[in-house]
């Protein structure tokens, strides 16, 4: 039988195998589910879906909430299955053989991994390694050769955010689409989108998954010129994007000031465990801007990993990333979660 194409045949699966835990701390997930009058309104609209049709191939009635939602239009705007898929499809369009995309590293392992997968050649950028930041290495992409650079803001693992004046040099400086991964936004306190009407060779991707408490449905958009979202849409699948996941997405949008309590748990929370963590002997916590913290251990990252799931607690294991030796990344659950890991985390530091 015929094998794969060789760069997909030497390539590692991204793959988190099921771990068993009491508390889940590990994905970035909101702790809470969808409040109950964004329920209630799913439950209703389940009742009107004619699930023997095709969606919807454009998703146009959610690409116009979400466009006036920020002065655009439905032309500005992208949507897909998570930000996984908008991101394959920015490479399907931007990437491929023979051109480059710029990561800052340490990042979103998907961006490398999908870069990979599309034969684009990666060219990865080390963060500061004091303090991740990637403020001031990105003059280093100026004027490279490259077609894609993808900059997350909050970044992911790391929790830092470069300022919207760095951003708009690199938009200046570049010919390169700029893809900002705003996943996190709604736990920071910066959005690039003001930038979108003065620059062409911007993109911001935006996720329901983390704010929204819709990981499980899998709903992610873009925002960008109508260049770009031409492009996008004549690579992507045809029904791309399920009945279902329009209606819900809608749903969620449109009630998305709900959400602003739980975003608000969370960064009061964020604060507290970020300070109890500090006065932990033998840890270094980094500041987060997003709903998740990094921290290094003196001790083996792998043997914290391990003593905090024999007790039921599941984080993430970063120490396989460029510049994250020993590092760990715990995303804040509720109150009641979050204690059982910083007493737990006492015990093993």
């Amino acid at each position: 039988m015929i094998g794969p194409r060789p760069h997909v045949a030497a390539t590692k699966p991204y793959h988190l195998p099921k771990m068993q835990a009491n508390i889940i701390l590990s994905a970035n997930e909101s702790p809470y589910n969808l409040p109950q009058p964004v329920v209630d309104q799913i439950k209703d609209e389940l009742d009107n879906i004619a699930y023997n049709r095709y969606p919807d191939p454009m998703s146009l009635e959610l690409r116009m909430l979400i466009s006036s939602a920020y002065g655009l239009h439905a032309a500005n705007v992208f949507v897909g299955n998570g930000g996984d898929e908008v991101i394959q499809n920015l490479y399907l369009a931007y990437g491929g053989l023979g051109r480059r995309a710029i990561t800052f590293e340490p990042m979103f392992e998907i961006y490398g991994i999908t870069g990979r997968m599309t034969e684009t050649t990666m060219i990865p950028i080390l963060r500061d390694p004091k303090n991740f930041t990637a403020e001031n290495v990105i003059p280093q992409a100026y004027r490279m050769d490259a077609s894609l650079i993808f900059l997350c803001c909050p970044n992911n693992p790391t929790g830092d955010m470069v300022s919207l004046g760095r951003i708009e040099e690199l938009l200046q400086n570049t010919e390169a689409l700029v893809v900002i991964d705003e996943a996190y936004a709604e736990f920071s306190s910066q959005t690039a989108i003001p930038l979108l009407s003065k620059y062409e060779n911007l993109a911001i991707l935006r996720t329901f998954s983390k704010a929204f408490s819709l990981a499980g449905l899998r709903a992610g958009y873009l925002l960008a010129s109508e260049e770009v979202i031409e492009n996008l849409l004549k690579v992507k699948l045809f029904f791309n994007f399920s009945k279902l996941s329009q209606a819900i997405a809608k749903i969620a949008f449109t009630n998305r000031n709900i959400f602003d309590g739980q975003i608000k748990k969370i960064l009061e929370e964020r604060e507290r465990v970020f300070g109890k963590m500090s006065k932990i002997n033998r840890i270094k916590v980094f500041p987060s801007h997003s709903n998740f913290i990094l921290f290094r251990t003196e001790k083996p990252a792998a043997g914290v990993w391990q003593n905090l799931l024999d007790r039921g607690i599941l984080i993430r294991n970063c120490s396989n990333q460029p510049l994250l030796d020993n590092c760990l990344r715990v995303n804040i659950g509720t109150p009641e979660e979050n204690d059982a890991f910083l007493s737990a985390l006492r015990e093993i530091a």
